[in-house]
């Protein structure tokens, strides 16, 4: 495994950063609101810059940019992959495909540059020609290094393999792709900081997308869901080092256009939490701009929103139940969507859920 190890002074402030998925404008507010100093600063950015989002290719290159930087170390996630694999392993038939389900991503954003919108014919030609113009940006999403080691911490993209020699493990796939982390475990002394799954798939993420900190085991995973989740955001898990001790500080850039609270809702109503794999819920009736639902795995009835419920084989599906939070006038609200009633995004503690239209200023 591919591990690269800093030397770091001490005192020094690390800002971690993960799963950006294409998200330009939100990684580069981000920064800013950490008021990021590259002379100083050590920025570790753990995988997933592309993919899923809009902004791939500026991304990508924004990020190689920023690793002239020494001080700035990229390391690959499972979606980094993705424009190599279009570029020299997919077949013509795999190549279509994923233009199919993903028609926004890299490599075509990358040939949409050279002109070329149509791969159906002379389809080598043409990949070859984006090859030869963006040979120096694949080259640097295949050439990463898969993790980052410090006296405190191990950084990677979704988890490392429960053994003593951890760092000889030959599973790229477990580094890159491993699901739900933070129900695993592993064998160092070390913190694993990690991205890959988001916080809000978890029933402890209390209807976030904020880092959870698992003291006992070691583990905090810091993916905040960005063009993931139905609302998003890029974290940055800041860690301040001074004396060989550490202390961590949080910021955040959520998705959704910013607004103002200018009046209080308390709902009267508690969420009921739900891990993401038990997600299957059963219509009961309709209530205004909500379905009330089951959950079929807990049994748990609580309000789901009507218009956005997804369906798979005739299988209804929403996370959480209830998922209403608390503002305050004066308060910031990040609105990702909208109902008739209500309005959906991330408030200003974090939390993501529904509150009355008539709560924010101008709408």
């Amino acid at each position: 495994m591919n591990i690269v190890r800093p030397s770091l002074p001490d005192p020094c402030r690390i800002i971690c950063v993960s799963d950006i998925h294409g998200s330009l404008e939100h990684f580069r507010k981000l920064l800013d609101k950490c008021n990021y100093a590259p002379d100083t600063d050590y920025l570790f950015i753990l995988g997933d810059i592309v993919e899923k989002g809009t902004e791939n290719l500026e991304t990508l290159q924004y990020v190689r940019e920023l690793c002239k930087n020494p001080k700035t170390i990229f390391i690959k996630g499972n979606n980094d992959t993705m424009p190599y694999h279009m570029a020299y392993k997919d077949s013509k038939e795999q190549f279509l495909h994923r233009i199919q389900y993903r028609p926004v991503n890299t490599f075509l954003q990358m040939a949409q540059t050279l002109g070329i919108t149509d791969f159906s014919e002379d389809f080598e030609a043409k990949r070859q020609k984006v090859i030869a113009a963006y040979k120096p940006d694949l080259d640097f999403l295949q050439n990463a290094p898969m993790a980052i080691e410090t006296p405190h911490f191990i950084f990677v993209h979704a988890g490392i393999e429960d053994r003593p020699d951890w760092e000889n493990g030959e599973e790229e796939w477990f580094a890159l792709t491993t699901p739900w982390y933070l129900r695993l475990k592993h064998q160092q002394s070390k913190t694993v900081i990690c991205g890959h799954y988001p916080t809000y798939n978890f029933r402890r993420g209390n209807f976030t997308n904020l880092p959870i900190f698992d003291r006992e085991k070691r583990i905090i995973d810091i993916d905040g869901g960005m063009n993931t989740k139905y609302a998003g955001q890029i974290n940055a898990l800041i860690i301040n080092v001074n004396g060989g001790k550490y202390d961590f500080d949080v910021t955040y850039v959520p998705a959704g256009e910013e607004t103002e609270i200018i009046s209080d809702f308390t709902p009267d109503k508690s969420p009921k939490y739900v891990d993401w794999e038990n997600h299957i819920i059963k219509f009961i009736e309709q209530q205004g701009d909500f379905m009330l639902a089951e959950n079929t795995t807990t049994g748990e009835k609580g309000l789901v929103p009507a218009a956005f419920t997804g369906e798979w084989n005739g299988l209804h599906s929403w996370i959480h139940l209830d998922s209403f939070p608390t503002v305050k006038a004066g308060e910031k609200f990040f609105v990702v969507s909208k109902t008739e009633n209500y309005l959906f995004g991330i408030a200003q503690s974090g939390k993501v859920g529904f509150i009355p239209r008539s709560c924010i200023k101008n709408d």
